[in-house]
């Protein structure tokens, strides 16, 4: 694919910040930018489709999951407590 150069005004402190923190993920600013757009447009092409099916239905993008799983950093879970999450996590995406 043919790439295109844009030109965006973002205050200096927050480029920084976000280069800052894109370093550390190992990402470029490009790349998070690219896949921003991307994934606002799948939203609204998804979005549109559900209305004009007369859908109720809710894109959700791969942050958004991100953040709303919880922090198990260290806990051993039984399985049926895992399916007790997965459960829970899906009774609110459908």
């Amino acid at each position: 694919m043919v790439k295109t150069k844009i030109t965006v005004s973002v205050e200096k402190p927050v480029v920084d910040n976000a280069k800052l923190a894109l370093l550390k993920k190992g990402k470029t600013m490009s790349a998070y930018i690219e896949r921003s757009l991307r994934a606002l447009s799948t939203s609204e092409i998804l979005n549109d489709l559900c209305e004009e099916l007369n859908l109720n239905c809710k894109y959700v993008t791969s942050e958004q999951m991100e953040k709303q799983r919880p922090n198990l950093t260290g806990k051993v879970l039984s399985e049926m407590e895992v399916r007790e999450m997965r459960n829970e996590r899906n009774s609110r995406l459908y």
